[in-house]
Parts: C-alpha cells; structure tokens; sequence
C-alpha cells in the first residue's frame, strides 16, 4: 500500500455516506490531522480476514468489497464499498482483528486512520466516538436490510435487485428508461454476492435475456425498464 504524509482532501466527509456522522460533528471532518493518504491498485488487498485491525479506512475514490471465506473455502461477498466509506467501524469499536477482507475491485485511494491515533481522539473528543457510534448504527440497518432481502427473494431477484444498485452506483439511465453498466467486478464475484457459483449465474444470466429482463454482452449489461413494468417475477426452477 503506497502511504503519502498528508490527509487527501477528498469529498468523502461530503458523501451521504457519512450524513450519520455529520449530524453530530456537521462540517468538521476530524480526520485531516490523523490521517495519511493511501493508495492501492486493482486486486490487493487492504486487510485480510483475521488480521489485526490496524485503523480505519476512508475511501475517496474506487470500489472496495468486504468478503469472507467460509468453513469449506467459498468465497461470500458481504458487502460493496463506495467512495465516501468509513470501514471497519464495528471492529474499530468492538474487535481486535479483522472478520472480513478488503479487496480493491478496482484503483483505490483514500485516508488512513491508525488505531492509536482514533482511540487517541475518542478520548479527547467524545463527540468523535457518539459519531462513529451513529454511522456503526447506520451500517447495522444496512446489513440487516440486507440479510432480509437474501432471506426473502429469489436468486433471480436478487440478481436483479443487485445489477440495479449497481447501475445506481457506476452506471447510468438510457432515455428509454434502460439502466445501462460496465459491470464493475467479475460475473464470479457477483455470484458471490448474491450466495451462488459461477455456473449457475451463467445460466441464469441466459434465462433472464430470453425473458427480456435484461441484455448484456461481456460486462455491459442493460435492464430493460419495459420488461420490469410489465414482466412481473421471473420464475427459475
């Protein structure tokens, strides 16, 4: 990891991302005289699952996913990370080693917070802690809105419901209404978010294209707006 002497100026405590953390500290950052920039390149990681938690992470710019190897070796993608992410706050606050991995989909960079330098803060500035406290509360939501809908749909809508978001995120809306990508991780990796393999999401894939729910040609795909009005559940058996 490239690590630079100075706080990257970025956008990120502007990010909606960090509103939690806003509303108690409003526009002061308190992380430019704690922090150091880094920088990272496509596929390295910043921590790795049971390493000893070092600081937290600010992300300026790129995509980071946080992902854990299970019991028989699979991979699971838990989560995407977006530019104005403030990660890990749960072992920040309650752990001494990492539970999940930080692997950079693509170019990243950002601030680092070393551990003693944060603990440091939360002593002097209570209000620091009563802010990470607010956005650990935040991811808490999150995550369980988010094991509800792996619980509650089907793998087909899931497939969807995350190309969606995804779009949201790196893509864009046609003028037909089509949400249109370059998808920015591996069909692998989108297997592993929506908890299945490789071969299944490429049949998958080729039933939801003949349905009309969607096109894509390598990583581009499109969502076909006509379709989600009036194509209703897509059955897969």
């Amino acid at each position: 990891m490239g690590v630079l002497k100075t706080c990257c100026g970025c956008d990120a405590w502007s990010s909606p991302r960090r509103e939690p953390m806003r509303e108690v500290l409003g526009r002061r950052c308190p992380f430019p005289t704690l922090s150091s920039k880094f920088s990272l390149p496509k596929g390295k990681n910043l921590y790795h699952q049971g390493d000893r938690v070092g600081g937290a992470y600010s992300l300026a710019t790129g995509m980071v996913a946080l992902e854990r190897v299970d019991e028989d070796g699979d991979l699971v993608i838990l989560k995407l990370l977006h530019p104005g992410a403030f990660f890990p706050c749960a072992n920040m606050l309650g752990g001494t080693l990492h539970e999940s991995s930080a692997r950079a989909l693509t170019d990243i960079t950002g601030c680092f917070v070393p551990a003693d330098r944060l603990n440091t803060a939360l002593q002097e500035d209570p209000s620091v802690g009563l802010a990470l406290l607010k956005l650990s509360s935040a991811e808490i939501r999150e995550n369980e809105d988010a094991i509800f809908r792996l619980c509650s749909t089907d793998l087909p809508d899931r497939v969807l419901s995350t190309l969606a978001s995804l779009a949201a995120e790196t893509g864009g809306r046609d003028a037909n209404g089509d949400l249109s990508l370059t998808l920015p991780i591996s069909w692998r990796d989108l297997a592993a978010m929506v908890g299945t393999g490789p071969e299944v999401i490429s049949r998958l894939l080729r039933r939801l294209a003949d349905a009309g729910r969607l096109s894509f040609h390598g990583r581009h795909v499109t969502l076909h707006a006509e379709s989600d009005r009036h194509g209703g559940p897509f059955s897969y058996s």
